[in-house]
């Protein structure tokens, strides 16, 4: 029994599962963060840390020469995703210490997985600013736009981080990781969490009332 398992273990299918299993929450994570346009990057900036976005437009302009619409969104979304896995790389090394029994690409498979919450939080405030843009012009005051954009994507943060340490709780639990270790990867999703905040996570009232007029003007030229 035990040389089958081992046979299932180096199929090539499973070897290509793990690869998968980095590369799409790392694609998830990312591509939210080079999605946005002309009109919505200063709300992307104030939602997410501003870096980040910087990061993402400097890679679109160097990716993206076509006129082609569906080709420009694939590689911003491209653009967003690199800059996802190099986030996924630096977070993946702590996750790799804390862990400490483990090869460094297994680190980066649990790190990746345990990131697909926020990953869909990235996909979601991504959707709220730009559906936000859409419904800009319809009479809508500045002080209930400013609720809009804060209430929504605020909800949204506290309810995603919960399920990242959920997901990081119960898949430590999951692979064998036990004892102090377990918590450790916990303190680390914590630091993570607390590195995203600091560095701009979420929008604030002030934010939003200064970025949304920019928003209606650019809407109103669109």
């Amino acid at each position: 029994m035990a040389e089958i398992a081992e046979e299932r273990y180096i199929t090539p299918l499973a070897k290509w599962s793990r690869v998968l299993e980095i590369f799409i929450p790392g694609y998830m994570f990312g591509k939210a963060w080079g999605i946005a346009n002309e009109h919505t990057v200063d709300l992307y900036r104030a939602i997410f840390p501003g870096f980040l976005i910087d990061m993402a437009e400097g890679m679109k302009g160097w990716l993206i020469q076509t006129d082609s619409a569906p080709l420009e969104r694939l590689f911003s979304t491209c653009s967003g995703a690199l800059v996802g896995f190099l986030v996924i790389l630096v977070l993946g090394a702590f996750m790799h210490f804390a862990l400490g029994d483990r090869k460094y690409i297994d680190s980066l498979r649990f790190t990746s997985i345990t990131l697909i919450p926020l990953a869909v939080m990235n996909g979601t405030l991504s959707h709220v600013t730009n559906t936000l843009f859409e419904t800009l012009g319809g009479g809508e005051t500045i002080e209930t736009l400013t609720k809009s954009a804060v209430d929504s994507p605020t909800n949204q943060i506290r309810m995603f981080c919960v399920f990242y340490m959920l997901a990081i709780w119960m898949l430590g639990k999951r692979t064998g990781v036990v004892g102090k270790r377990r918590w450790f990867v916990l303190l680390v999703g914590i630091g993570f969490l607390a590195a995203y905040f600091y560095l701009g996570l979420g929008i604030t009232p002030q934010e939003a009332a200064e970025v949304l007029p920019k928003m209606m003007a650019a809407h109103g030229q669109h």
